[in-house]
C-alpha cells in the first residue's frame, strides 16, 4: 500500500494551466462540487494535476474558504489512488480543478463522498 501524500508535482499551477483547463476542459456537477478537467500532457510523472478554488463570492471570511481549501485537498488525498491507478493503465495524464460553490461548508466525510462521485462521473465521461 503507498502512502496517501499530495506532493508540489500533483498540484496545478500557473494561470496559463488553469486557464487551458477552465476555457477547454470538460465539466461535471456533483453539488456543491464543480470538477472541470482535461486529458493533457503534463510536465510532471504524475498522472495527475489538481487545484482547488473556492471563490469569495461563495465564502466571504477567508478563514472558511482556508479550512474547506483544506478538506478538499485532505479527501482528495485519501481517495486518489485508485483515479491515479486507472490514468496509469490508459497512459493519460489528467489536469483537474475542483471549484466549490456553495455557502456553508462540507464535513469530511460529505466531501469525500462529492469528491470520489464527481471524479467517478468524470473518469466514465471523459477519460
Amino acid at each position: 500500500m503507498e502512502r496517501a501524500t499530495f506532493n508540489k508535482h500533483e498540484h496545478l499551477t500557473g494561470r496559463l494551466s488553469i486557464q487551458e483547463v477552465v476555457s477547454t476542459g470538460r465539466s461535471v456537477h456533483e453539488t456543491p462540487l464543480k470538477l472541470v478537467g482535461k486529458i493533457i500532457d503534463l510536465p510532471t510523472e504524475a498522472p495527475a494535476q489538481v487545484a482547488f478554488a473556492i471563490p469569495k463570492r461563495y465564502m466571504k471570511l477567508a478563514v472558511h474558504r482556508n479550512r474547506m481549501r483544506r478538506l478538499l485537498r485532505e479527501a482528495y488525498r485519501l481517495n486518489k489512488h485508485a483515479y491515479h491507478q486507472r490514468l496509469n493503465e490508459a497512459g493519460k495524464q489528467c489536469a483537474w480543478l475542483f471549484i466549490y460553490q456553495a455557502k456553508e461548508p462540507l464535513t469530511l466525510a460529505e466531501t469525500q463522498l462529492k469528491i470520489t462521485r464527481s471524479l467517478d462521473r468524470w473518469m466514465e465521461k471523459h477519460a
